[in-house]
């Protein structure tokens, strides 16, 4: 059994200055028994990575163009049927809001977190991402978490960001995990177990990650570089070795002539 997501003819602009997408493709097939399903996305500022993850995701609409997963149009099926094909983690986690326990569970059946994921599960999953200590000595569970995560820092909103994503790619066992700038502001710590839980995630699902730190994609399958989007209307991935030969910009990173902008 194999598993694809397809983009025909993908056209997006923001406004009439700055165009992102014109006619390009992609088509990314991956195996059920492949041990790892983890793919990157790199590239400089401004060249369409987070643009891609969001249409990917279904955030955004193309103006053109449409996302098949395994021959599903995510344009055309409800929020719900999406949520049990696609998990989504943006860079900016703009919709944290309420107590502790509201943002780790959001977007989950009642019925679930009621039976399945008790205050010990949640709290497990909290050491796991380095972020227990820093509420147990408030309200644990109930504390409140400011509008937008405001009142925590980036990394802190980021591992709380993606907490929730990693729940929810595991009761859906979603299809496709859709992950933006997982460890840009994290500690070694920090990022090393995230990392470890995207691996986890990868052996379940494809899973597509952007990332600034080409140590997080160590064990990729393939990376997609987006400096290639002007002269190639075919979005592909790559191995390292093949990058090398097709990509300046990835060359320039390998030689630490550039590095991946935060």
């Amino acid at each position: 059994m194999s598993f694809s997501i397809t983009a025909h003819d993908l056209h997006f602009n923001y406004g009439e200055a700055t165009t992102v997408f014109e006619g390009h493709s992609m088509n990314l097939v991956v195996d059920d028994n492949q041990t790892s399903k983890l793919y990157g996305i790199i590239g400089p500022s401004g060249t369409g990575k987070t643009t891609l993850l969001s249409i990917l995701g279904g955030q955004l609409n193309p103006s053109e163009g449409e996302i098949l997963i395994s021959g599903t149009n995510i344009y055309k099926v409800t929020d719900n049927v999406r949520r049990t094909l696609i998990a989504l983690q943006m860079q900016t986690a703009t919709s944290l809001r309420g107590k502790l326990r509201h943002n780790l569970v959001f977007g989950l059946p009642d019925e679930a977190v009621t039976s399945k994921y008790n205050d010990e599960y949640l709290v497990d999953l909290l050491k796991k991402v380095g972020l227990w200590g820093i509420f147990k000595d408030k309200d644990g569970l109930e504390t409140l978490i400011g509008e937008g995560g405001l009142n925590l820092s980036g990394g802190q909103r980021q591992r709380l960001n993606f907490a929730g994503l990693y729940l929810r790619a595991k009761h859906y066992q979603t299809k496709l995990i859709l992950i933006d700038e997982p460890t840009s502001s994290l500690d070694e710590i920090s990022e090393k177990a995230i990392t470890q839980m995207i691996h986890e995630l990868a052996e379940q699902s494809l899973t597509l990650v952007v990332a600034h730190r080409l140590k997080t994609l160590e064990e990729a399958v393939g990376i997609f570089d987006s400096s290639l989007i002007a002269e190639n209307k075919v979005l592909e991935f790559h191995t390292r070795e093949q990058l090398l030969k097709k990509s300046q910009y990835f060359a320039d990173l390998m030689s630490g002539k550039a590095v991946l902008e935060e």
